[in-house]
């Protein structure tokens, strides 16, 4: 059998000691155990090459080139790091092992493989079945070059250093590791190296993994979703765990806001920033990850309220899930000089729960740590505990608001807690599944307690995110708005961390879809006000400005939110296409080339690069930028069609717009007017823009400023239809 991948006669190459096996066959068990995952795991057949009677010792009649030159042509290559294995005289050490690392420096893919995500995966996937001594630790990583990063098949307890057993009891393995589960992490490390590489593109791995006035608009409706039963006011417990010192944004986003000419004010400089981490869920018990999920979830949502503090956001922080970066490394790429690390260990209803606050400069230490034994029902008493001792050590100062809201004790049904936080774990997934059990949990939360938000709110979210993402539900955005509206109601003192969430998403329905201004405009400000920590709420309120002709103002908002996030590539991307949009081409080429160096791989900002040296008159970088991300069915295809039209290549520009009209895509309403816009054809550009207000396009309520429509700006329907739309300003 061959390999998946072209140019390899294995998918995968088993490396071990013999001695690992000779007990009581360790390793052939493992090995026939992840075949069965692996079957399991892909649809294709997966080769993999274990020779089971492999040299100890290397004899001079071996000639180890011809031997092992054709087997070590693997694409993964899984050494079995035992107590024995980083020994510079064994077989699988010195001709297996290090052979293979010097091989794929010279083969197509390199050790390292880029996933479509931005994330990083080694061909090596070490299985580790012993705790091994320091020295080898050092030659196993200086061969490397790096930190080993292994999967760990060791079960500790006091005394005992041996390998993991499918019979082992995980509650009395101080790791508290599954033996399935584990093989299931080896099976999927697989997964994400063969399908990262793989010849079929469509398989390509894409992941590793507040004021006080009356609450809501004055004319807004509430949809009778259902009755509220008036019972006693409840909520959920708001302290929370709080944090931490800022250093310096990072290098790259100071660039970008020094290249785009963009400043902060002297109070925001001095904002302090913290990340709180994925929490690890120690429990073995994977049905429990949504408490975990819940922790964090929390204890951003609280935090984020503080108007002295920037949070990271969870979406950012999650990529850093099992991450064995050093610390340091983690936070100046959060840029932040302080984490919340926590774990959970235990079950539902005997939880324990480790805090740990880590600085990271200059030397990276634990500030507080704690740990707490408790049932779900009395998780929350421990979060003010922790925030009164966290926002103290780091002279975090909050407003008479804030410690309102901090201090806020009323008590919530803990069965709704429990409900809203399996309801936020499923929806979160984007699977159908998933987002039906999701709904399903926040639905049961509504029963228990009509009056609580947290479900509105969640629902609100989930039907927005789910319409992006599983798509499953075409009245979706009508369920969002109303949900929304109905936190809003329930909350009218907004005690609820999360309550801003409902205001950004009425914000984006009324200023994109809708075209309620006034209204998009209140939802920003009160979004921005409950949580100061909101990326889309800034980044949005960016475009509102944009929207007013206050393309500065817009910039700034939008530089905020890269403060805010600096690991989201849409928020420099905004920056750099509010630029071109207006044509400031000089700004937007500084702002994409920036974008550029931290998302090479992100097309927004190449669309927004292309953009600007076509405006520029570098038509022939245009067309180059513009070919290399070009998909008919991409909302950026127009930019080639573009790039075509200023350089003079008429029938080129043409045939993009020809295979754009076929895709029949809403999208494309918008580019199109723009390509016949740079044709000169004024007549196609006028109806593919009365197309887009039919079809509600969202890009419509900023087309007076756009300045790939300047040969329209004369022409009296492409005004009558500005003056239609009725726009601020």
């Amino acid at each position: 059998m061959s390999s998946l991948i072209p140019g390899y006669n294995y998918d995968i190459f088993i490396s071990y000691r013999q001695k690992d096996n000779k007990y009581d066959g360790w390793v052939t068990e493992f090995v026939s155990h992840l075949q069965s995952e692996i079957e399991a795991t892909f649809k294709e057949d997966v080769s993999v090459y274990f020779d089971e009677n492999p040299h100890d010792g290397l004899l001079e009649i071996h000639d180890v080139n011809k031997s092992l030159e054709g087997k070590l042509k693997s694409l993964i290559f899984i050494p079995i790091i035992s107590q024995t294995y980083c020994d510079p005289k064994s077989f699988a050490w010195q001709q297996e092992f290090c052979v293979f690392n010097g091989m794929t420096r010279e083969d197509q893919h390199g050790r390292d493989i880029k996933l479509a995500s931005g994330n990083v995966c080694s061909r090596i996937i070490p299985v580790k079945i012993h705790e091994i001594d320091a020295i080898d630790t050092e030659l196993i990583e200086t061969e490397l070059g790096c930190r080993l990063r292994s999967i760990d098949f060791i079960y500790s307890s006091s005394g005992v250093n041996r390998p993991l057993t499918p019979l082992d009891n995980p509650e009395k393995n101080l790791n508290r590791t599954f033996y399935r589960d584990q093989i299931n992490k080896v099976a999927n490390a697989v997964k994400e190296v063969i399908y990262a590489v793989h010849p079929d593109e469509r398989k390509r791995a894409t992941k590793p993994y507040q004021s006080r006035t009356r609450a809501g608009f004055p004319d807004e409706k509430v949809s009778p979703l259902y009755e509220t039963k008036r019972t006693p006011r409840n909520y959920i417990e708001t302290a929370i765990f709080s944090i931490l010192i800022i250093m310096a944004l990072a290098f790259v986003i100071t660039k970008l806001m020094d290249k785009t000419g963009g400043k902060l004010p002297p109070d925001e400089e001095v904002r302090k920033a913290i990340a709180i981490m994925p929490v690890s869920n120690f429990t073995g018990n994977p049905d429990l990850a949504w408490i975990a999920d819940m922790i964090q979830s929390d204890l951003t949502g609280q935090l984020q309220g503080i108007s002295h503090l920037t949070v990271r956001p969870k979406q950012t922080t999650m990529q850093f899930r099992n991450s064995e970066e050093p610390i340091q490394e983690i936070a100046k790429k959060l840029s932040v000089n302080n984490l919340v690390e926590s774990s959970i260990k235990g079950t539902e209803d005997n939880i324990q729960v480790e805090i740990m606050v880590v600085e990271a400069f200059p030397v990276d230490k634990y500030i507080y740590r704690s740990s707490f034994a408790l049932n779900f029902e009395n998780l929350g008493k421990i979060y003010s505990e922790i925030t009164d001792r966290i926002l103290k050590g780091i002279e975090v100062r909050t407003t008479e608001r804030e410690e309102e809201v901090l201090t806020a004790r009323i008590t919530v049904n803990p069965e709704v807690r429990k409900a809203c936080a399996r309801g936020r774990y499923y929806m979160s997934q984007l699977t159908l599944e998933g987002v039906e059990l999701g709904m399903q949990y926040y639905k049961e939360a509504i029963a228990i307690d009509p009056a609580d938000p947290e479900p509105c709110i969640g629902l609100a979210v989930g039907y927005v995110s789910a319409g992006h993402g599983a798509g499953i539900s075409p009245d979706g955005p009508e369920m969002a708005k109303a949900y929304a509206l109905k936190a809003i109601e329930l909350d009218p003192e907004e005690l609820h961390p999360d309550l801003a969430d409902a205001h950004v998403v009425l914000a984006e329905r009324y200023l994109y879809t809708e075209w309620d201004f006034e209204k998009a405009e209140y939802h920003l400000r009160k979004a921005t006000e409950l949580n100061p920590s909101s990326t889309t709420a800034h980044y949005t309120y960016g475009w509102y400005f944009a929207l007013l002709d206050r393309i500065d103002d817009g910039a700034d908002m939008m530089r905020k939110a890269i403060e805010i996030d600096p690991l989201n590539p849409i928020c420099p991307g905004y920056l750099g296409w509010l630029y071109v949009w207006v044509g400031r081409n000089e700004e937007a080429l500084a702002a994409a080339e920036q974008t550029l160096t931290v998302f090479p791989d992100y097309n927004m900002a190449h669309f927004v690069k292309g953009l600007a040296c076509s405006n520029m008159g570098r038509h022939e970088d245009a067309i180059e930028i513009q070919q290399n991300i070009y998909n008919p069915r991409s909302g950026f295809a127009s930019g080639l069609a573009i790039a075509y039209a200023r350089a003079g290549k008429r029938e080129l520009a043409l045939e993009i717009a020809a295979e754009m009209e076929k895709q029949n895509l809403s999208w494309h309403t918008w580019g199109l007017a723009e390509v016949y816009a740079a044709l000169g054809d004024n007549d196609k550009s006028i109806y593919y823009l009365e197309e887009a207000i039919r079809l509600r396009h969202d890009f419509m309520p900023w087309i007076r400023y756009n300045y790939n429509l300047r040969p329209l700006k004369d022409d009296q329907r492409f005004q009558d239809l500005i003056r239609g739309m009725n726009l601020p300003g």
